[in-house]
């Protein structure tokens, strides 16, 4: 029996668990998405083991304990194959040098206003946010998460954090004119 056929073998009886296990103990939450391309970074991975490794770790019954070991390590390495492929592009969303990135949402004239327009204009134009902003400005505006509370939640640095705030709360205001 071939290296690869040894892999397809065990593949096909412990997939389902082991994909259970990933989604459950190690993609949950945020990158729960992204289970099945994990899972298939680290199958990737055992058809590059040497075959004698790959024989002794399906007689000790330790293949399974070593596609869950690198399933952890490939999601929270910042150099590993999925990292580069996935999270990378997931955590990096932003574009830098768009109008208002410059700007901070502190600054500016604020007047009071009395009435209920202007909270439901931005409550809509909030929901119509691309998912990322969406989920950082109900974290912050709605939630009254600080920026260091945000920055522990998604790991994104704080100046990453207001960049995009600001460039949020740009396009809420462009949208929201009408309504002052």
């Amino acid at each position: 029996m071939t290296k690869e056929d040894k892999i397809n073998k065990w593949v096909g009886e412990w997939y389902s668990k082991l994909r259970g296990e990933i989604s459950k103990n190690i993609t949950k939450g945020i990158m729960s998405d992204y289970t099945d391309d994990l899972l298939h970074h680290i199958l990737l991975d055992l058809y590059k083991l040497p075959e004698d490794k790959l024989d002794q770790m399906i007689r000790d019954d330790k293949l399974h304990r070593y596609v869950l070991r690198g399933a952890s390590l490939q999601l929270r390495s910042s150099t590993s194959p999925f990292y580069l492929i996935h999270r990378r592009e997931k955590m990096n969303s932003r574009e830098s040098g768009l109008p208002g990135s410059d700007k901070n949402i502190f600054d500016g004239v604020y007047e009071p206003y009395e009435g209920n327009d202007l909270w439901d204009c931005f409550q809509a134009e909030m929901g119509k946010l691309h998912f990322y902003q969406r989920a950082l400005m109900e974290k912050y505006w709605i939630e009254n998460l600080t920026l260091t509370q945000m920055y522990k939640l998604y790991n994104i640095t704080k100046a990453h954090l207001v960049n995009d705030l600001n460039e949020a709360m740009d396009t809420i205001r462009t949208k929201c004119k009408h309504c002052l």
